[in-house]
């Protein structure tokens, strides 16, 4: 899997690149061309662009970079090893649980992961990251429990964001109350998605426990 040429998150790849070449650049520059003469007029220039103008551009996009990089699936499997079956599972051409099939859909190209497990806006990614952090440190450290469990029950809201208001949603009976609103017990999720629909993830042994991804 490798991200689309001409993507935001390709251009901040190359260009956090270029920008480290150039710190990286400006630092050797000034030790040759101003060794013992540190405080020249040109080498202060030079130290100016490479430790300060440079790092100030490179702080954002840097950022931005791993924050992205973060959010495709192969960098979860890649941080999360115990978590291979559950992306086996999503990326098997047969597979018929929710995360295959979004997956063979196209739902959501190369952040199918993070779209289906992080909530709305800044909170919501704010929270996954956090909930990652915490999950890879128990990785690193072999403190995670298996068979691997959500650690609160999958929300209705992480469907909803994306599935509310969609034709084929809405004109489902089910999903729906009188005046073509969106259920008031899927809402509350007193009726879960997964009460109707196929598990998240369907693994071999666990699927009819109901033991779904985290």
């Amino acid at each position: 899997m490798f991200l689309e040429w001409g993507s935001a998150l390709e251009w901040n790849i190359v260009f956090t690149f270029v920008l480290c070449l150039l710190i990286l650049f400006c630092i050797g520059l000034s030790l040759v061309l101003y060794r013992g003469r540190q405080t020249e007029g040109n080498a202060l220039w030079l130290h100016l662009l490479g430790l300060c103008i440079f790092p100030l551009f490179l702080l954002p996009f840097g950022n931005f970079t791993i924050f992205e990089y973060s959010k495709q699936e192969r960098f979860c499997a890649s941080c999360h090893p115990s978590m291979d079956p559950y992306v086996n599972d999503m990326l098997a051409p047969e597979g018929k649980s929710l995360a295959a099939t979004h997956y063979q859909d196209r739902f959501a190209p190369g952040e199918e992961c993070y779209t289906c497990h992080a909530n709305y806006g800044v909170h919501g990614t704010f929270s996954a990251k956090l909930s990652g952090l915490k999950d890879a440190w128990r990785e690193l450290t072999g403190t995670y429990q298996v068979p691997i469990k959500m650690s609160q029950p999958f929300p209705n809201l992480l469907c909803l964001k994306c599935h509310n208001g969609a034709r084929k949603f809405m004109r489902e009976d089910s999903h729906t109350d009188p005046g073509g609103v969106v259920a008031r017990d899927l809402l509350e999720d007193k009726t879960l998605c997964t009460d109707c629909h196929l598990p998240g993830h369907m693994l071999p042994g666990r699927a009819k426990a109901g033991v779904k991804a985290g």
